[in-house]
């Protein structure tokens, strides 16, 4: 699964038993969520569904999945900053 630039939806997730929320820049190959520190680096859907089934699948991923998560707009703000919008 690849980013597309183009793209408008990302996933912001956190650890089950944490508050601390974060937006998604990959996901490793041994299942654990890397988070974004620019807008460049976050992983970013074309389709909502596709980003809904994404984040779906994270939280019901097993008998006790390790991440909550929610999809957002994600928008560029000055410099390499951005921020999420919705929900």
């Amino acid at each position: 699964m690849n980013s597309d630039p183009r793209g408008q939806w990302c996933i912001f997730y956190t650890k089950t038993k944490e508050t601390v929320w974060h937006t998604m820049k990959l996901q490793r190959s041994d299942g654990v969520l890397v988070s974004a520190k620019t807008y460049d680096e976050v992983f970013k859907f074309v389709k909502y569904q596709d980003a809904w089934q994404f984040a779906k699948n994270l939280i019901t991923d097993g008998p006790e999945p390790k991440y909550d998560a929610q999809v957002k707009r994600v928008c560029r703000a000055r410099g390499d900053a951005f921020y999420l919008s919705g929900n």
